[in-house]
């Protein structure tokens, strides 16, 4: 009678741990689908802006150069954006205040975060041993990484 008792209770455990699990499998899929993968804090806030939009912004840029045709390079303190025209074609960030994604990535993050963030992701051909590179929808995004398994910037865009 006993046996039948504790066999009873361990079933009923394991159904309660198995419907905790269904419900955070869940939640996770319903966060993923209203904010995507990168929450509020995407990469398309950098590529759905103007180029007069940006400067607005920004301010006065540190420099800016142009490349050939309608292409540019405009570098502010710690951001430099390549246009294609009007808008950008690609970013690259060194603000440690600019982050990305539900997991907040970005300048000062460890490899180990990029990695639980990014993990997943198609992983593209890198180029330089401290670069990890990343396909995020249509754009690519690289980050690279100090001595300490920081990353010290982050590029990205069509053209990266």
């Amino acid at each position: 009678m006993e046996n039948v008792m504790n066999r009873r209770k361990g079933k009923r455990k394991m159904v309660v741990i198995g419907i905790i699990i269904l419900i955070f499998i869940v939640l996770v899929i319903f966060l993923k689908m209203k904010y995507g993968t990168y929450g509020l804090h995407d990469f398309n806030c950098f590529f759905r802006q103007s180029k007069q939009e940006i400067l607005e912004k920004e301010g006065d840029p540190v420099s800016r150069e142009k490349l050939y045709g309608s292409c540019e390079d405009i570098k502010f303190e710690d951001i430099e954006y390549t246009f294609i025209g009007n808008y950008p074609e690609s970013v690259r960030i060194t603000d440690p205040d600019i982050r990305f994604g539900i997991l907040q990535i970005g300048v000062g993050s460890s490899k180990k975060e990029v990695m639980l963030a990014y993990g997943l992701k198609e992983t593209l051909s890198n180029e330089e041993e401290n670069e990890y590179a990343v396909q995020n929808g249509i754009y690519s995004t690289s980050f690279y990484f100090d001595e300490n398994d920081r990353v010290y910037k982050i590029a990205c865009g069509t053209g990266v």
